[in-house]
């Protein structure tokens, strides 16, 4: 994610952002599904549903409330804060189904959706009606609304797919911890992970090339006038070109396709699988070698504010330096020092949080917000509610 935001110049980065843009966001969408599942547990085995549902809630506003406030700084960066606290309000409905269901959902969805998507958003005026959302656009509620769940640049109708995958992920990680199969776990989804995205870029690649893809769109005429290849494998901004169908087998990053919703999941899934593998191997020296990048790990939503907010305070002193001789941005916006400057400050976070023993600020708020709305539920302990990894 830093990568992608910070080192978009120079000879090496092209190449850099290229094979990542789109995939940290995915990861963190899918992570999110995970969370809840962890979050949630407990609660659903002891049949207590509204609380669960409750607490999601919570977690979700707590995520809506920081990103309509980190919105409001001057940034290049768009937070995706609001548009991810309304896929935990999309799934509430969905803490209790199992997870054959959710697969199937999640699958149907993300090819039913980018056609629903494209259609939806044919008659308005702009494609993109919301970026970083922010507490100034409340004053239109009706184009903040539809641009969180249609028409923003992450809608939530499209990211929704990361969280439910995410959900069965985690009742994955949650089994096998129980019975001690966690590197085994992990090596399975990172397996799966590659299937799928391979198998998604191939039959792109596919559609695109032989069956005709690039040559049905050769008479189009991208908004931007740039060559329809380019824009055909170029980053979106939350939905793929309007008009001719054939733009829906576009793999683009951040264009909501089913191609690129399904290679996303799987390099999502790979590194999840991946993470966990190598995770389930360490000594207890690697891991206190490696202590702060769990501490890293285990506050992300601190850690993504912080880089939010150093980017926009680099953003305003620099503002008046303007573009270098050749025309590029100053250092402190767009560089690889810059790049490893802010992963220095996400590790020293880890560092200092691992030292104390606390969670990062942003999750204790989150926490809390979730455990305040459990409270309203009047749910009692009842019966355990039947296994939901099927």
């Amino acid at each position: 994610m830093m990568a992608t935001h910070l080192w978009v110049g120079g000879d090496e980065a092209p190449a850099l952002t290229a094979a990542l843009e789109g995939k940290a966001a995915a990861l963190f969408a899918l992570l999110a599904g995970v969370g809840i599942v962890l979050t949630t547990r407990t609660a659903l085995a002891e049949g207590r549903v509204g609380a669960a549902s409750l607490a999601v809630f919570g977690r979700g506003l707590a995520l809506i409330f920081v990103g309509l406030t980190l919105g409001l700084l001057p940034n290049f960066l768009l937070v995706i804060l609001v548009y991810y606290g309304v896929t935990f309000w999309l799934v509430i409905p969905m803490l209790r189904w199992s997870s054959s269901a959710l697969i199937a959902l999640a699958a149907a969805w993300a090819v039913l959706w980018p056609f629903l998507s494209s259609i939806l958003r044919a008659p308005l005026r702009d494609p993109i009606e919301l970026e970083s959302a922010n507490w100034a656009n409340l004053a239109d509620p009706i184009t903040f609304v539809r641009g969180l769940f249609v028409s923003g640049a992450y809608p939530a109708f499209t990211w929704v797919v990361y969280t439910m995958i995410g959900m069965v992920v985690g009742r994955l990680i949650v089994a096998a911890w129980k019975r001690g199969a966690i590197r085994s776990v992990g090596l399975r989804l990172a397996a799966v992970g590659v299937v799928v995205a391979v198998a998604a870029s191939g039959l792109s690649a596919l559609l695109a090339g032989p069956l005709g893809g690039l040559a049905a769109l050769a008479h189009e005429t991208p908004a931007d006038g740039a060559p329809v290849r380019q824009v055909f494998y170029a980053q979106s901004m939350g939905a793929p070109v309007p008009g001719n169908l054939w733009w829906l087998t576009s793999p683009a990053p951040h264009s909501g396709t089913f191609f690129d919703l399904a290679i996303t999941t799987g390099t999502a899934l790979f590194t999840i699988g991946l993470c966990l593998a190598i995770g389930s191997a360490m000594n207890s020296l690697a891991k206190r070698i490696l202590a702060p990048v769990t501490g890293a790990g285990g506050a992300p939503l601190t850690i993504y504010a912080a880089h939010i907010v150093a980017a926009s305070v680099a953003l305003i002193l620099t503002s008046l330096a303007g573009a270098d001789s050749a025309g590029r941005p100053p250092w402190q916006i767009d560089s690889p020092q810059l790049w490893a400057l802010h992963i220095a400050g996400a590790l020293l976070i880890g560092w200092v949080l691992t030292l104390i023993k606390r969670r990062g600020p942003l999750e204790t708020f989150v926490s809390w917000s979730g455990r305040c709305f459990a409270k309203l539920s009047h749910d009692r302990r009842g019966t355990p509610r039947r296994r939901l990894d099927g």
